[in-house]
């Protein structure tokens, strides 16, 4: 029938919203525990036919070997739910109402089928701007053969979290 993402991927994120820290309770500096994430050919494929983008390098075999990167590979942006399946259900890259407010992502080795990808995490910044709660986080992502494979500025606007004139809006 298909794959099973990893237990940490929940996409309901209102389960863990109690279990969350508040923005406040946010420590510059402190990293975050996340589990390996094993790139297969068909997570490649779903996140392929969710996203559309049916470059021949992600999805056709026989033309992704006779390229230059000789194999499928994965889309760069597959990097995105892999982070968040890395990370555990309480984060608060997870919290319920966070808004993007941009990302600055630096791409290194092709991500392929097999590869196990290590994230490592660490808030770098906070802050307050026009009433909001800014979080940061540096992210990199390395494979099994600990090569670069990204490293990645994560922004999230925290506005519902303890902010009360946001929760109506």
């Amino acid at each position: 029938m298909g794959e099973k993402l990893p237990k940490r991927f929940e996409k309901n994120f209102f389960l863990s919203e109690k279990k969350q820290r508040s923005w406040e309770e946010l420590v510059v500096g402190e990293e975050y525990d996340t589990e390996p994430f094993v790139v297969t050919e068909e997570r490649i494929k779903l996140y392929v036919e969710g996203t559309d983008d049916f470059n021949p390098m992600y999805c056709d075999k026989n033309v992704a070997e006779r390229s230059h990167f000789k194999g499928l590979i994965a889309p760069p942006t597959f990097l995105v739910p892999v982070a968040f399946a890395s990370l555990p259900p309480d984060n608060w890259c997870k919290m319920p109402g966070a808004i993007n407010p941009g990302q600055e992502l630096t791409f290194g080795v092709p991500i392929r089928p097999g590869d196990t990808l290590f994230t490592k995490m660490k808030l770098s910044d906070k802050y307050l701007k026009r009433g909001k709660r800014y979080a940061v986080a540096d992210i990199l992502i390395k494979n099994q053969k600990d090569e670069f494979v990204c490293s990645w500025k994560a922004a999230l606007v925290l506005q519902y979290q303890g902010n009360p004139e946001m929760v109506n809006k």
